[in-house]
């Protein structure tokens, strides 16, 4: 049997398990022909995409499904991110005519974001109560972003590459951004849309504890079978002897910043489900997805999530307290057995595994600084050349920079720079004090804050030690998105609860 064939039957059985098992808890958040809807179009993509042989037909077939299914949705960002991580996003590049080169390049989040977001965004911009863009300070910061990057993309003199570009930024970044902070307008949509995620990231949490175990990667058989490079993301890359894992998003650190992304909003929608056992299970799950990535920023990351969700709560100091002491009778217990001692010695700063990564971080930076020197203000489109950068060439024969903030000072300059930490600082900002509105009129969604706002905190740490490659920027732009929306909901629960004055 070949061996997309033999992983194909793999991953069916760990998503039925998963389905069987999760369908309680999830009955408690969704309807179950929600559940069931999301279920079988999962099941479904999967099969499609691991039976069809051709990128191409795979495409066709998943977004025929999608277009079909979507006007079941009620809330469209849930279906969207429960489907995101279903497949790996293996470019598919359309043929142009005569003199050009190629139209554009899709893959799984374009697909999503065009049968999904772009149907849900032109309904929502004819609604007359959806809000406008500018009405948010982040609105402002992203548009300006946004315009600077469609103004650079012409910078190499090409019209053609400059209008595929802008197509590029659109679907990439204002489509998930816009629909999400303007369709989701009450608790039932952001359950919905945390639902969603985190359903998608236990199913990437089972993958990615399976390929550790197994020493196999699951889906670099199939991108083969689709007639693609299987090695496109990567080979077998090993740490401390344990294989570092894939599964659809071709990255092991942006798998477990996915995880991580996911435990922030699970954090939210535990309280909602009364099953102890249930909520239990989910918890550890996505703990033990975050571990299984063998990445160490997405651990720090999640542990400053928690840090942050507990210090914004009741009972701060007391929960700290146990957490602090249950961390470290937890790695006592790893230090005791030679497995445990592995992950120790890859944790940053005690650990003594793989230090040379740590290094390489420093010294990027130290290379980086000179190029952005010399294009101070609009970066610079082929800063890969820099003689500077020369000396971070790796084995490989790449450059990895592995930090977005300085990929974008070197790509867009400080002005870019300024505008991208403007977008999060504003988030962040909008989130904090809209917990403040709600916490006492709405304690559901004081939580819902106190989740988002943690997890936007741990994206803007994790995206230091990582760029933003393949799911990494898709899915901030979604998280900021949802941040904007609790923003626009936390107003309207202060609106209504504050009385009219007479004048």
């Amino acid at each position: 049997m070949p061996e997309h064939l033999r992983a194909l039957v793999w991953i069916l059985l760990i998503a039925t398990f998963f389905f069987y098992v999760a369908k309680g808890a999830f009955s408690e958040l969704l309807s179950e022909a929600t559940f069931k809807r999301w279920r079988n179009l999962w099941l479904a993509s999967t099969l499609v995409l691991f039976l069809s042989h051709s990128i191409w037909i795979a495409m066709v077939f998943i977004g025929a499904m999608l277009l079909v299914q979507r006007r079941k949705e009620a809330h469209v960002m849930g279906l969207y991110f429960a489907l995101l991580f279903v497949s790996p996003p293996a470019p598919a590049m359309i043929p142009g005519l005569g003199i050009i080169d190629h139209l554009w390049v899709i893959d799984h989040y374009r697909l999503l974001a065009l049968t999904l977001l772009l149907p849900a965004a032109l309904v929502l911009a004819q609604r007359k109560t959806t809000a406008p863009i500018g009405s948010s300070r982040v609105d402002i910061a992203l548009m300006g972003y946004f315009g600077l990057l469609c103004l650079l993309a012409f910078r190499e003199g090409n019209v053609t590459s400059g209008m595929r570009s802008i197509l590029t930024l659109f679907v990439d970044i204002l489509l998930p951004y816009y629909v999400a902070s303007r369709s989701i307008r009450d608790k039932e949509a952001f359950r919905h849309a945390a639902s969603g995620f985190v359903m998608g990231a236990m199913l990437l949490s089972l993958v990615l504890m399976f390929e550790v175990l197994r020493h196999w990667k699951l889906y670099s058989g199939v991108l083969g079978a689709l007639g693609l490079n299987p090695n496109m993301f990567g080979g077998y890359l090993l740490r401390s002897g344990l294989l570092r894992p894939n599964a659809t998003v071709g990255n092991s650190i942006v798998a477990g910043y996915v995880v991580m992304v996911a435990f922030g909003l699970f954090l939210f929608l535990k309280d909602a489900v009364t099953n102890r056992k249930h909520r239990l299970m989910g918890g550890a799950l996505l703990v033990a997805g975050v571990v299984a990535s063998l990445s160490r920023g997405p651990w720090v990351g999640a542990i400053l999530l928690v840090l942050v969700f507990l210090m914004t709560g009741p009972q701060a100091l007391k929960k700290l307290s146990l957490m602090g002491a249950g961390v470290s009778v937890g790695l006592l217990l790893l230090t005791l057995h030679p497995t445990g001692q592995v992950l120790v010695d890859l944790l940053p700063v005690i650990g003594e595994a793989e230090q040379g990564n740590v290094e390489y971080r420093a010294d990027l930076l130290t290379a980086a600084l000179p190029v952005i020197e010399r294009h101070l203000l609009l970066g610079s489109d082929n800063f890969l050349d820099a003689p500077e950068l020369q000396v971070m060439r790796q084995g490989e024969g790449i450059i990895d920079v592995v930090n977005s903030y300085i990929g974008v000072a070197l790509d867009s300059g400080l002005l870019g720079l300024f505008l991208f930490l403007s977008i999060f600082v504003g988030a962040i900002l909008q989130t904090k004090g809209s917990i403040r509105l709600v916490r006492r009129r709405d304690p559901e969604a004081a939580v819902l804050g106190r989740a988002l706002f943690a997890t936007l905190i741990a994206i803007a740490f994790v995206i230091y030690t990582v760029s933003s490659i393949i799911a990494v920027a898709t899915v901030y732009w979604g998280i900021i998105g949802m941040a904007v929306a609790f923003g626009i909901y936390a107003k309207g629960v202060s609106a209504s609860a504050t009385p009219a004055v007479k004048t």
